[in-house]
C-alpha cells in the first residue's frame, strides 16, 4: 500500500487553490480496503466535507456520443467545421483554439500524426484525457501513481487501439507505461459518465479524475454524496448523514436501487473487488427487499431473496416457507416482470405505464423490487417534463405517491441526504402545496357556494313571506260580499 502520508502531501498540493487550512478529512488506513478518507471532526448531515477539482478531464468520446463538443471548454459546437484547423484531430471552439490547454494538446497529438485529422474520431477524443497525463508536472504525475489502479489484462487495450489512429505514435516504453497507468487509474476510480451512479449523485458526462474523491472507498449505503459546479466542474462532497469523528467517509460506485446480485457483479467485473458492507451481507437489504420476488409455490405468499454466497448466480430462499429456488428459475420471473414493465415504459402512453404499475404489476412482482422502483423514477422524470397523456389529477396523485414510495425505500435502506432525496422532497413539497392550495380553493368555493345557497334560501323564504303577505292584503282589500236578500212570504 502506498504511504498515506505521501498521498496526503500530494493531495495538499493539488488542492492548494482551495486554501483549506483545516480540512475535515485525512487519509488513513481503512477497514474497508487499503487507504480511505477519515473524518477529522464530527460532521453534520448536509455539511460540505471537501471540494475537489479534476486533475484530468475531457470528453468521454463514446461511439454514441456527439463529437461536436469543444475538447477544452466542453461546450457543444455547430454541426460543421468544428475540428481544429492545425491538424491535431480534436474538436475545438474558436476561442479555446488560442488557449494554452489546446496548444499543449494540439502540439502533442500533431506530433503523433493523426491519420484523418479533419474527421472527428471517438478513439482519439477519448484518448485525450489519458494523453494529457504526459503534460502534467512531476508532482501531479506522482499523484496519479499514488492512486489505486487495477492492472488487469484489459487496461493496455485502449492505448494499443488508439495507436492505430496515428502515423507516428510514440514507441517509448515510458510513455506507454504512463498512459497505461492513467487508464488503469481512470478505470478504477475515475469518472466515465455517471450512468451507474445517477440514482444518488449528480449526472456527469465527462471522463475525469478527481484525486481526493478517488481515495474514497465504496459502501452500498454511503455516508457522503457529491454534486458538481456547472461552470467549473468542481466537485462538492457533502455528508449524507451525521459522521462521527474518526469514521471513514464513503461514496458509492453503483446505483443505489440495484439489487445485491447486480451490484456484486458490477463491482467485481468493473472495480475488481467484492463488497462486504452491511447491506451486501443482508439478503433482505435492510428490509427493503430490492431483490425480492414472489415465492414460486402458489400456496405461499412469501418473498424469496438471493442467498449471500458471493457467487454470480446464487439460489433464492423463501422467507416464509423456506423453499429453495434456483437462480435460473427466479430469473424467469424477474425477466418476465422487467420485460412487461419496460414494454409499457417504452410505449408512447405514460398513462398506460402508470395504470400498469398501480393496478397490475403487483400481481407478479413486489413493489419493492428494483425494476418497479426504476420504473417509478422514470415516471417522475417524465412527469417533470410534462404530464403527457395523464390527466391533471392522475399526474398529481402519481407524483405524490411515487415520491413517497421511493423515499420510503431510501429510509428502509438507511440512506441519508442525497441529490435524489432532495429532488423527491422538493417534488413532494411542491405537490403537497399544490394539493393544499387546491383543497383551500375548493373549500373556498364550497364556502361561497354555501353562502350563496344560504342567501338564496333566505331570499326564497323572504319571497314566500312577501307572497303570503300579498295574498293576505288581497284578501283584506277584497270587498265584503253583499248580504243575501231576505226571503218574502207568499200569500
Amino acid at each position: 500500500m502506498i504511504c498515506p502520508k505521501r498521498t496526503s502531501e500530494l493531495l495538499d498540493l493539488h488542492l492548494a487553490p482551495f486554501k483549506d487550512k483545516d480540512p475535515a478529512w485525512e487519509v488513513g488506513v481503512s477497514r474497508i480496503a487499503g487507504r480511505g478518507l477519515m473524518a477529522t471532526r464530527s460532521l453534520k448531515r448536509g455539511q460540505i466535507i471537501f471540494k475537489d477539482m479534476p486533475l484530468l478531464i475531457s470528453l468521454s468520446g463514446h461511439e454514441e456520443d456527439s463529437l461536436n463538443t469543444c475538447s477544452v471548454c466542453l461546450t457543444e459546437l455547430p454541426d460543421t467545421r468544428f475540428m481544429c484547423r492545425m491538424g491535431c484531430g480534436l474538436p475545438v471552439c474558436s476561442l479555446c483554439s488560442k488557449k494554452k490547454q489546446h496548444k499543449d494538446d494540439c502540439d502533442l497529438l500533431k506530433s503523433w500524426g493523426p491519420n484523418e485529422p479533419e474527421v472527428a474520431n471517438s478513439v482519439i477524443i477519448r484518448l485525450l484525457c489519458v494523453a494529457r497525463a504526459l503534460n502534467l508536472n512531476k508532482d501531479q504525475r506522482d499523484l496519479i501513481y499514488c492512486l489505486q489502479a487495477n492492472l488487469d489484462n484489459n487496461h493496455r487495450v485502449e492505448v494499443r487501439n488508439a495507436a492505430k489512429c496515428f502515423k507516428n505514435f510514440p514507441t517509448d516504453k515510458k510513455i506507454f507505461e504512463i498512459m497505461n497507468r492513467t487508464v488503469a487509474v481512470l478505470r478504477t476510480n475515475g469518472f466515465d459518465k455517471t450512468t451507474d451512479r445517477t440514482n444518488d449523485n449528480q449526472e456527469f458526462n465527462y471522463r475525469a479524475l478527481y484525486p481526493l474523491f478517488a481515495v474514497m472507498n465504496h459502501d452500498c449505503i454511503p455516508n457522503a454524496y457529491y454534486t458538481f459546479e456547472e461552470k467549473t466542474n468542481i466537485m462538492i462532497v457533502r455528508a449524507a448523514v451525521d459522521i462521527p469523528e474518526g469514521f471513514e467517509i464513503t461514496t458509492t460506485y453503483t446505483k443505489l436501487f440495484t439489487g445485491n446480485i447486480a451490484r456484486h457483479l458490477f463491482l467485481k467485473m468493473k472495480k475488481g473487488f467484492t463488497c462486504k458492507c452491511s447491506r451486501c451481507s443482508d439478503p433482505t437489504e435492510k428490509g427493503a427487499y430490492i431483490s425480492g420476488l414472489y415465492c414460486r409455490d402458489t400456496n405461499c405468499s412469501g418473498l424469496v431473496v438471493p442467498e449471500i454466497t458471493g457467487l454470480p448466480h446464487p439460489n433464492y430462499n423463501c422467507l416464509e416457507c423456506k423453499q429453495k429456488s434456483t437462480h435460473a428459475q427466479m430469473m424467469k420471473s424477474q425477466d418476465f416482470a422487467s420485460g412487461a414493465i419496460n414494454a409499457k415504459a417504452n410505449s408512447n402512453s405514460l398513462r398506460t405505464l402508470v395504470q400498469y404499475l398501480n393496478e397490475k404489476s403487483d400481481n407478479f412482482i413486489p413493489s419493492s423490487n428494483y425494476v418497479v422502483i426504476d420504473a417509478k423514477l422514470t415516471v417522475l422524470q417524465r412527469l417533470g417534463q410534462g404530464r403527457e397523456d395523464c390527466s391533471e389529477e392522475l399526474a398529481a396523485n402519481t407524483r405524490l405517491r411515487y415520491s413517497r414510495d421511493v423515499i420510503q425505500v431510501m429510509d428502509q435502506l438507511g440512506l441519508g441526504e442525497s441529490l435524489v432525496r432532495t429532488q423527491l422532497q422538493e417534488l413532494l413539497r411542491r405537490e403537497e402545496e399544490r394539493r393544499a392550495k387546491r383543497l383551500a380553493e375548493d373549500a373556498e368555493k364550497q364556502r361561497k357556494l354555501a353562502e350563496l345557497q344560504a342567501k338564496a334560501a333566505e331570499a326564497d323564504k323572504l319571497l314566500a313571506a312577501l307572497e303570503e303577505a300579498a295574498r293576505a292584503e288581497e284578501v283584506a282589500a277584497a270587498p265584503a260580499p253583499a248580504p243575501a236578500p231576505a226571503a218574502t212570504e207568499t200569500a
